[in-house]
C-alpha cells in the first residue's frame, strides 16, 4: 500500500483512496497532487469537532470594549507621520494585499481588483492602489515592496492583468504574487468532496494569509530586503491609504504592540462590521453576527456605543509578529455550504483577526470613515460602486477646499493618485493645469 493511500485509509477516506486507484496517467497525477496538499489528520479532527471551533461558541463572559481615539487629533500625529516616512525611505515597509476574491457579487466576471468602479478615469481598484504606492514611494525616495495574495480562482487572471498594464509603472522586481492556501470540503459525513476527478478545494480563509506568506517564500523575501513593517489590507476598499506613514510611525513608536489596526466609529449598532474588543484581557475582533444583542446595543453615559470600534480590515504587523504567526496555529471556523451539488458540506476557514490574541498587545488607530473606508462589496446600495464613487468625489472636493483652490462646488472630483496621495501638494496652478487630465469632474448621482 502506497504512503498516500495509507494516509487516506487512516483518515477514513477509503472512498477517495479507491477513486484514486481507479485513475491513471495525468488524471491520477493531478489528484495525487491535490491529496498531497492536504493535512488529512487535521481534516479528520476538524470534522469530528464540527462547529466547536466557531467563535460564536467562544464569546467570553469577560468581554470588554477596546477604547480608541481618532489618530489625527493626537498631538503626536505629525511625529508619527515623519517617523513613518523615514521608515518608508529606508525601505523598511511593505504592502500586503489580500486579493483572492472574485467580483461575482458585483456582476463582474473576474478578480475584484480588476473591477472598474465607474470613476471618470475608469481606473480599476488595482490601478488606484498601484498609483498610491507609486506616489508615496516617490515622496519618500524608496520603492515599496508589494505582496499580492491571489487565489487559485484568480491567480492567472490577476498576474496577466498586471503584465498587460505594465505593472502600472511599478518595478516588476518589487511585486510578489502568490496564491492563498486551500482546504478540502467534506461531505456531511466527513468524506472528501470530489469534483471531476479532482478534490473540491476551497480557500482556507483570510487567516491563511500568514501561512501562505511564509510557504510561498515571500516572508523570507521581505526579511532579506530588510522590511520591518507590513501593511495588510483588502482589495475592495476604494479609499485605502496604503502604507499610511502616520499609521506606521504610531506602531513604531509603541514599544509593546506587535500589530496595529485602523478603527472607525460604527455607523450604528446594527452596522455589519466586526468590533475590536478584549476577551479575557486579550485583544481581538468579534464578528457582528457573534456579538450578543445586549453588547451590540450597549451605550455609554453620553449615548455613544460602548462596543464601537469597527474593523475595516486594515492592519499593520511588525515582521517579528509575522515570523511568530508562521508557526502559530489559528483556530478553524466552520460553515455549512452546498459544494458540487451536495448540501450541507463542511467548509473550514481561518480568520485573520484570530492572530491578535496570539500576538498580545495591539494598537487601535482611529480614522475618519469618510476619508479611509469605502468598501465595494454590493452591486448597489450601501458599500457599492456608486457609494464609493460618491465618497471619493466628496473627499477629493474637500481636499481642494482645504487647499484653497477655486472649483465648482456643485461638482464631485476625482484626483488621480499620481497627483496626490492624501490631499497633499494641491494648489490652484496644479488644479488649472490638471483639470480634464488628472483631475476630473463628475456629477453627484441621485
Amino acid at each position: 500500500m502506497s504512503e498516500l493511500i495509507e494516509k487516506l485509509v487512516t483518515a477514513n477516506q477509503e472512498e477517495l483512496a479507491k477513486h484514486l486507484e481507479s485513475l491513471s496517467g495525468e488524471a491520477r497525477s493531478l489528484l495525487e497532487r491535490d491529496i498531497a496538499s492536504q493535512n488529512w489528520e487535521e481534516l479528520k479532527a476538524l470534522h469530528a469537532e464540527k462547529s466547536s471551533a466557531n467563535l460564536a461558541d467562544n464569546i467570553s463572559s469577560d468581554l470588554k470594549p477596546m477604547p480608541f481615539k481618532i489618530a489625527a487629533d493626537d498631538l503626536r500625529y505629525d511625529f508619527w507621520k515623519e517617523t513613518g516616512e523615514i521608515l518608508l525611505g529606508k525601505g523598511q515597509v511593505a504592502a500586503f494585499l489580500v486579493a483572492g476574491g472574485q467580483g461575482s457579487r458585483l456582476g463582474f466576471d473576474g478578480p475584484k481588483g480588476m473591477f472598474d468602479i465607474g470613476l471618470p478615469s475608469h481606473k480599476s481598484l488595482f490601478q488606484l492602489q498601484a498609483e498610491r504606492l507609486q506616489n508615496l514611494a516617490a515622496q519618500v525616495g524608496h520603492s515599496i515592496p508589494w505582496c499580492i495574495m491571489t487565489s487559485p480562482l484568480n491567480h492567472e487572471a490577476t498576474v496577466n492583468f498586471f503584465k498587460e498594464n505594465s505593472y502600472f509603472g511599478l518595478n516588476r522586481e518589487d511585486i510578489r504574487f502568490f496564491e492563498q492556501g486551500t482546504i478540502c470540503a467534506l461531505t456531511p459525513d466527513g468524506k472528501a468532496v470530489i469534483d471531476n476527478d479532482r478534490l473540491a478545494l476551497v480557500p482556507d480563509g483570510n487567516g491563511g494569509c500568514f501561512r501562505a506568506l511564509a510557504q510561498s517564500g515571500t516572508l523570507a523575501w521581505l526579511v532579506e530586503r530588510g522590511v520591518q513593517y507590513v501593511f495588510l489590507y483588502s482589495v475592495d476598499n476604494a479609499l485605502c491609504r496604503i502604507c499610511d506613514p502616520a499609521f506606521i510611525g504610531a506602531l513604531a513608536a509603541d514599544g509593546r504592540a506587535m500589530s496595529a489596526s485602523k478603527v472607525v466609529h460604527k455607523a450604528g449598532p446594527n452596522e455589519k462590521v466586526g468590533i475590536f474588543a478584549y476577551q479575557d484581557k486579550k485583544p481581538g475582533v468579534v464578528e457582528y453576527s457573534d456579538l450578543p444583542e445586549n453588547y451590540r446595543d450597549m451605550t455609554n453615559a453620553d449615548g455613544s456605543l460602548t462596543f464601537d470600534g469597527g474593523n475595516i480590515a486594515i492592519h499593520l504587523f511588525k515582521i517579528s509578529g509575522l515570523r511568530k504567526l508562521q508557526t502559530s496555529k489559528l483556530p478553524w471556523h466552520t460553515a455549512r455550504k452546498t459544494v458540487c451539488g451536495i448540501e450541507k458540506c463542511w467548509k473550514f476557514e481561518q480568520f485573520l483577526f484570530d492572530a491578535f490574541p496570539l500576538l498580545g498587545s495591539m494598537l487601535p488607530f482611529g480614522v475618519i470613515r469618510d476619508e479611509e473606508f469605502s468598501p465595494v462589496k454590493n452591486a448597489d446600495g450601501n458599500d457599492s460602486p456608486k457609494s464609493a464613487r460618491t465618497m471619493i468625489g466628496k473627499l477629493h472636493r474637500e481636499w481642494l477646499r482645504k487647499a484653497h483652490v477655486s472649483f465648482d462646488p456643485k461638482k464631485l472630483y476625482e484626483i488621480s493618485p499620481t497627483i496626490s496621495y492624501a490631499g497633499e501638494g494641491l494648489r490652484q496652478s496644479i488644479f488649472d493645469r490638471e483639470l480634464g487630465r488628472n483631475i476630473l469632474e463628475f456629477e453627484e448621482e441621485n
